[in-house]
């Protein structure tokens, strides 16, 4: 399924041409810098899947050493539109907001906190919090590239 999604100005546009991998929450300190909230939603999808409409407006940085997810806010207004982490030899990965997804078939429910350690509040759902460095990444791991922890 073909979904195009903009920030909220507008000026980045993203299209996205697959089906999600997964879906998670993340409260690390990047996240919670980069969306500018406590935490960061966030759906994984093949690279191949999606692609930057207008990449000229898309300002990709990355936070800490590789690997790591080179995240693309827009030039105009700053909001996360995508990012992207490679990581070979496994495949590349897009990490896509889901507020883009929330009210199409691609939608999927969130499949764990990580960082959990890191949250500026308590989450009250019934949504598996993971807690500490390694366990956090190991689950995403596990999920993004093996396809581990499905509901």
């Amino acid at each position: 399924m073909r979904l195009t999604y903009s920030c909220r100005c507008g000026s980045s546009r993203v299209a996205v041409d697959g089906e999600p991998i997964g879906r998670f929450i993340c409260h690390c300190l990047i996240c919670q810098a980069v969306y500018k909230k406590p935490f960061a939603d966030v759906t994984v999808f093949d690279a191949r899947a999606v692609s930057p409409i207008e990449p000229h407006s898309i300002l990709f940085k990355k936070y800490r050493r590789p690997p790591a997810v080179d995240r693309g806010l827009c030039s105009n207004c700053g909001d996360p539109v995508v990012g992207f982490l490679s990581a070979p030899p496994l495949p590349r990965r897009a990490f896509v907001p889901s507020k883009y997804l929330e009210a199409e078939p691609l939608a999927r429910a969130p499949l764990r906190h990580i960082f959990y350690h890191r949250r500026v509040r308590d989450v009250a759902d019934d949504i598996p919090k993971i807690s500490g460095y390694w366990p956090s990444e190991l689950f995403l791991i596990g999920m993004i590239y093996f396809g581990l922890f499905r509901r």
